[in-house]
């Protein structure tokens, strides 16, 4: 493996998919205020309740990273007053543009099994794809076993989020019918790649 073959994300072990935390600060943002002062403001009233300063200051930076990172006015505004299950497939999809592991995942599995009317999405198939990225990319092979099995953890629970499996600890894959305002809000970054992994076939 070449030594620059990368996938970076595995930080999603720690920053979750955090749907409450986003949609909080995505809901300042909407007010007008500056990145600085939405963490600021998430800082001093504590308004997503975790222990420490700290804490908060970090989560609410990660939050305002990807909206950024997702880089679309409509989208965000769902995340911050959509309806629940609209607000976590954009927040899904904001973590596609964040975590290129979180990417790779959802086009190489999850759209791959969407395509083929595959809607087995187990233990099974999910060490698979840990297997395919730790001998592709050096730096997710040096993980240890348990940072993949919390990335695994992460991103099954992502998709329980969107509906995309029923539990944790379900096998199926749910064939859901993505939100139209989030599919027109992903069709307008131009990003078609993303809408066969929730569903969406196009040509």
């Amino acid at each position: 493996m070449a030594s620059e073959n990368r996938l970076e994300g595995a930080c999603i072990t720690r920053e979750q998919f955090l749907m409450r935390e986003v949609r909080t600060v995505a809901r300042l943002r909407q007010e007008g205020l500056s990145d600085d002062e939405v963490v600021e403001r998430v800082a001093s009233e504590n308004l997503i309740q975790y222990p420490t300063d700290r804490m908060v200051r970090n989560i609410a930076s990660v939050c305002v990273k990807r909206l950024n990172a997702l880089g679309s006015p409509a989208l965000e505004r769902i995340i911050a007053s959509g309806e629940p299950e609209a607000a976590a497939q954009a927040n899904l999809y904001a973590m596609m543009r964040t975590y290129p592991l979180v990417r790779h995942f959802m086009e190489t599995v999850v759209a791959e099994h969407y395509r083929d009317l595959d809607h087995s999405l187990g233990k099974m198939e999910m060490n698979g794809w840990v297997t395919r990225v730790q001998e592709d990319y050096d730096n997710i092979a040096r993980l240890s076993d348990a940072t993949m099995g919390k990335v695994k953890q992460v991103l099954r629970n992502g998709l329980v989020q969107c509906g995309m499996l029923r539990s944790a600890r379900s096998s199926e894959l749910v064939p859901i019918a993505l939100d139209l305002d989030v599919e027109d809000g992903i069709r307008e970054l131009g990003d078609m790649d993303a809408l066969a992994a929730f569903n969406v076939r196009w040509s």
